[in-house]
This record gives structure tokens, C-alpha cells and sequence, in this order.
């Protein structure tokens, strides 16, 4: 299943396809915790210079150059944190920064203050890795382990594993609709949620990000500027619980498309889904710079 929406940042012209339906958020939830944690800076409850302290309970291997990192260096800028988990998709990172912005609770809060319907993220990406695998008894928090998932999901069954993916996937928790996304992006990008400094910062860490180049990015014309979040879950039998892609294009003229496009349950490969991807903003892109 695909969703997309598409919103010309200063008219408010939209368009979208499943708009209000719902799909897992995975890595794209860095985004709502990314400038969560920024207002955060802007009221002054952090400082983007400060330094922040990773404990082994967050280190998430794999995509994480925290984790690479940790062994010889145990604390970050926050600036670089947040870079860290928005351009790169760290995975440690994102546990630091979700449990300092008050975990689902102070996200929950800050997403009805922005008046934002349509997002939701309520768990940490690692408790959504055990759900999504079919693990039953985590350990408490205090317990974890860089290898914990590895060693808790070795324990579970093919079939056991594909029915949980299959609750995942149906669960309305930790998703996002494509017209709230792009609605989060608006707002965003028109500097209602943040200081203006903040907003510009945001906005140089969105147009860093290195992951997805074959997605929003893939048939724009070269040299387009588009600052986006992507994210991924993992395939079990084939089967993708999500591939997406949600950013601001910046058109000829100087104008931004915020665009969102969830991928759900699908069966192609990621090329295919990327594929998917690229055309639905190549279509957007061209329609919106027509009317420019």
C-alpha cells in the first residue's frame, strides 16, 4: 500500500493519495523528535553546545556511528547528536535523544501543542525492533545490552516472527499520516514551531541527509535541494513493513514542497520501493513547478 501528500509550503495547496491512512513512521519518527528537541534548545532546557553523556543501554549497533564511536567516546554535542540522528539515522542516537525530549509523553505533548493530527510515536525505535520481531519479555531498561536484540530475537520462530510483523504492521501506534506529515513539514519550514535560528538549523541537518538518495531525491533534476528524513524496517519472508521518505523540496523560484511517501507491506525489492518513491516526487515536483 502507498501514501503520499504533497503541500506547496506557502499557497497550501495539497494533494494526496491515502492521505489520512496510517503507516509506521520507523526512522521518519526522527524527524518530529528531532525538532521536539530543538524547541527544546529554544526554551533553553538544552543547549545545542552542551554535551550529552551516551550509557550502554543506548547503543544500538549497526546503523549508528555513536556506537562505532562509543568504545573510545562516551559523550557528543548535542548539535552533533541531533545531525547524527536525522542525516545518518542513528539508532543510538535517536534512544539518547527520545528519552531526554521526556520519551513518548513529552513528544505526545509537544505534537498537540503544534496541533499536528496524524503522528504518533510512542515507543523507542528498539522497543518497535522487539515488537515487530515477536519478543515478549524485554528487559528492563537498565539491563540492555548493545547485543541484547540479536540475542532475544534469535530466540524466536520464523513463523512467530512474521505474525508479530504482522500485528506491527496493523498496530496504529508509532505511525504517521501522509497529510499530517507534510502538514508537520509546513509548519516547520514556515518557522511556526521554532525560532528562527533553530529552524535554519533544522533545515541545514534535513539537506545533510545522506540516506535514501534513490527516493524523494532520485529523478529530481540535479542539483535540487531536498531536506527529508527517510526510514526503513526490516523484511521478514519477503514481506517490507515499511520504506518512506518525508522532506521539503525547494522548487524553481525559491518555493518548498513538503512531500511525504509511505511504502507499506510491500513485496517488491527496495529498489522497486524506492522506485515508487522517486516517481510519486518527480510527479509532484513537476506539477508544483508548473504552477510556480
Amino acid at each position: 500500500m502507498v501514501g503520499a501528500a504533497a503541500l506547496h509550503v506557502d499557497s497550501g495547496r495539497s494533494v494526496s493519495l491515502h492521505g489520512s491512512d496510517r503507516f509506521p513512521l520507523a526512522s521518519v519518527c526522527k524527524l518530529p523528535i528531532a525538532i521536539h528537541i530543538l524547541a527544546m534548545v529554544g526554551e533553553g532546557k538544552l543547549s545545542l553546545n552542551e554535551d550529552v553523556e551516551i550509557p550502554l543501554q543506548d547503543v544500538v549497533p549497526g546503523i549508528s556511528e555513536v556506537a562505532d564511536r562509543w568504545a573510545r567516546q562516551k559523550r557528543f554535542p548535542l548539535n552533533e547528536l541531533l545531525e547524527l540522528m536525522v542525516a545518518k539515522s542513528d539508532n543510538s542516537a535517536v534512544q539518547t535523544l527520545f528519552r531526554m525530549g521526556g520519551g513518548s509523553a513529552g513528544l505526545s505533548v509537544r505534537i498537540r501543542q503544534w496541533q499536528i493530527e496524524g503522528i504518533r510515536v510512542d515507543r523507542s525505535e528498539r522497543d518497535c525492533g522487539f515488537a515487530a520481531a515477536g519478543v515478549k519479555n524485554v528487559p528492563p531498561v537498565s539491563q540492555w545490552t548493545p547485543r541484547m536484540y540479536d540475542e532475544l530475537t534469535a530466540k524466536i520462530t520464523p513463523a512467530e516472527h512474521m505474525a508479530a510483523f504482522r500485528r506491527f504492521l496493523a498496530d496504529p501506534r508509532d505511525t504517521g499520516t501522509p497529510d499530517g506529515t507534510v502538514r508537520l513539514l509546513r509548519k516547520a519550514f514556515r518557522g511556526e514551531l521554532l525560532p528562527a535560528a533553530l529552524t535554519r538549523r533544522l533545515m541545514e541537518i534535513l539537506n545533510a541527509t545522506t540516506t535514501g538518495s534513490a527516493r524523494i531525491k532520485g529523478l529530481l533534476p540535479a542539483g535540487t535541494v531536498v531536506g527529508h528524513k527517510t526510514g526503513t524496517t526490516g523484511t521478514v519472508a519477503n514481506l517490507n513493513g515499511a520504506t518512506n521518505d518525508a522532506g521539503v523540496i525547494m522548487l524553481p523560484g525559491g518555493a518548498g514542497l513538503a512531500i511525504a511517501v509511505y511504502v507499506k507491506g510491500s513485496t517488491g525489492d527496495l529498489a522497486a520501493r524506492e522506485r515508487v518513491i522517486a516517481r510519486i516526487a518527480k510527479a509532484a515536483f513537476d506539477s508544483a513547478a508548473s504552477l510556480a
